[in-house]
């Protein structure tokens, strides 16, 4: 909508430029066909300049202010666009602000409202004149008259022609109707209703512009200009046409899509018709409009249309820097845009798109990635590569639940072997939620019986009896803590070379007493723990 403001305002201007420049060489003069045409001119011209794109020798050059040290240091423009990653909340280079809720309206939405409300009331008050005519053809009957539509009214309203269909009361028709139809035809074969009705139009868009409703003025008033014309022209009586049109135009006009014999410029009509037609020089002053519409067309007309605006930008930027980095703009002429090119110290740069989520999913075909099989080996270089391009976003296994789990366990292990971090679960319906690594959360869980490590040995420290003085036994295990801070799917993920041990933890992790849980960004979430635990016996001295 503020585009279609600004486009508006242009409009606007333009109108009251040439229209300013129409009064002052054209309104006086007995031009009367070709002043209409000026004036419809006008306003057609001053719709189409605001969106006509200029050819690019006639755009400003673009300019840029360089920091100073941009031409003293070897700068890699290759690596502009990486420059910052901002969330869709943040805006690059400033702090995200708070601000209480509180009921305001900004200008430009005042504006938008403003206008809005305008453009309904000028319609509304269109669609009226319009149903007042509407109900005079509903009311009168017609004939046909030498093959125009007469309609005679009964009652007092004054003579006045709507597109081909004359409107006339029956007095005016007794006494004058010669003289008046001789008139209101002339408005006909001039085609004077088109006019009016595209006006009316334009009236109601830029119903704030008071230029638009001098130019309708000024453009009825040539209308009886011609329609007078004509008539005198077919011989009527000059000093009794004038006599008539002083005698009618009493009142006011109450149509405005309609032409009016009872049109109400007394002293123009009757100079105009006693006035001495205009020499040949119409063509030095119609020629003064040419220069006046390259001015408005240069000052409002669209910019930077035919070039794309990097590369506007780019061919400036190649103009101001050294010479040794223009090999450098070149390379990146596709990649990188006017915004993201930080070549000037007030340009914010938005933020750019989300990475693309990056799904594993582990079903009982193999592993898949975007409904491709991979091997293991080919998932893991294609997850080293998400990483490596998208730094810190996370990765989401989603596991069938007929999947065992030494098989995440696999899984899991060669991500990890490979160095690829932020590994959340879930299944593939995502249906438990998210099970996030204990790395990835804000706050751990805690463990209600005090410290786990020292409950956990001391569930374990029987099986020492029995054993040589001098035996080790390490045990790999995981265990998942949920929202609610129930243990779930504990099992080992590598056993030591004593079953019983082996089992006692199996039996153990199905029993874990509750935790308080874990916390990410202040929530509760479920999190995954994988424990080693090392029981052993040294021989003393």
């Amino acid at each position: 909508m503020g585009e279609i403001l600004l486009y508006l305002l242009k409009s606007t201007l333009c109108m009251s430029v040439l229209y300013l420049v129409f009064r002052a060489l054209m309104r006086k003069h007995t031009f009367f066909q070709l002043n209409r045409v000026i004036l419809l001119s006008i306003v057609m011209f001053s719709i189409v300049i605001p969106l006509v794109h200029l050819p690019q020798a006639l755009q400003p050059a673009i300019s840029f202010q360089l920091p100073p040290i941009a031409n003293q240091l070897d700068v890699d423009y290759t690596k502009l666009p990486a420059a910052v990653i901002a969330t869709e909340n943040e805006v690059v280079g400033q702090p995200v602000e708070t601000t209480s809720l509180k009921f305001a309206i900004s200008w430009p939405k005042l504006l938008q409202m403003s206008y809005l409300s305008g453009l309904f009331v000028a319609f509304l008050a269109s669609l009226i004149g319009f149903l007042h005519i509407l109900i005079l053809f509903r009311k009168v009957p017609v004939i046909n008259n030498d093959g125009y539509w007469l309609h005679i009214a009964q009652d007092d309203i004054p003579a006045f022609s709507f597109g081909r269909y004359l409107f006339i009361s029956k007095s005016d028709f007794d006494t004058n109707g010669e003289t008046i139809l001789t008139h209101e035809k002339a408005h006909i074969r001039h085609v004077h209703f088109y006019d009016l009705l595209f006006l009316e139009v334009v009236k109601i868009v830029y119903w704030f512009n008071p230029v638009i409703y001098y130019l309708i003025r000024d453009l009825k008033a040539v209308h009886e200009f011609q329609a007078d014309d004509s008539t005198l022209n077919n011989g009527i009586d000059a000093t009794k046409y004038q006599l008539l049109i002083i005698q009618k135009c009493v009142g006011h006009q109450k149509f405005a899509l309609a032409n009016s014999f009872n049109h109400c410029q007394i002293k123009n009509r009757i100079v105009m018709m006693n006035k001495q037609k205009s020499q040949k020089a119409w063509r030095w002053m119609a020629a003064a409009f040419i220069p006046m519409l390259a001015l408005l067309l240069m000052a409002f007309g669209r910019t930077g249309q035919n070039v794309p605006p990097e590369r506007n930008a780019l061919i400036s930027l190649e103009k101001a820097l050294p010479q040794k980095t223009v090999g450098k703009i070149s390379e990146i002429d596709n990649a990188v845009s006017l915004d993201s090119a930080v070549v000037s110290q007030d340009k914010k740069i938005p933020p750019p798109p989300p990475p693309p989520p990056f799904n594993i999913e582990i079903r009982k075909e193999g592993i898949f990635v975007s409904d491709k099989l991979y091997s293991l080996e080919e998932f893991i270089e294609k997850a080293k590569l998400y990483q490596k391009n998208y730094p810190g976003r996370d990765i989401l296994l989603l596991v069938d639940n007929s999947i065992s789990h030494s098989r995440v366990d696999e899984i899991r292990e060669a991500l990890e072997n490979a160095e690829v971090y932020h590994v959340n679960q879930s299944t593939l319906k995502k249906s438990d939620g998210i099970i996030y690594p204990a790395g990835d959360v804000t706050e751990s869980a805690k463990f209600s019986n005090g410290n786990w490590g020292i409950w956990m040995q001391n569930q374990l420290k029987h099986f020492s009896e029995g054993k040589p003085k001098s035996w080790e036994c390490q045990i790999t295990y995981s265990f998942v803590i949920d929202k609610n801070g129930k243990a779930t799917d504990g099992h080992i993920i590598k056993g030591c070379d004593y079953p019983e041990i082996n089992t006692a933890v199996e039996q153990i992790l199905t029993q874990i007493p509750d935790w308080k849980p874990a916390k990410r960004m202040g929530n509760a979430v479920t999190v995954l723990y994988k424990e080693i635990i090392t029981m052993r016996s040294v021989e003393k001295e």
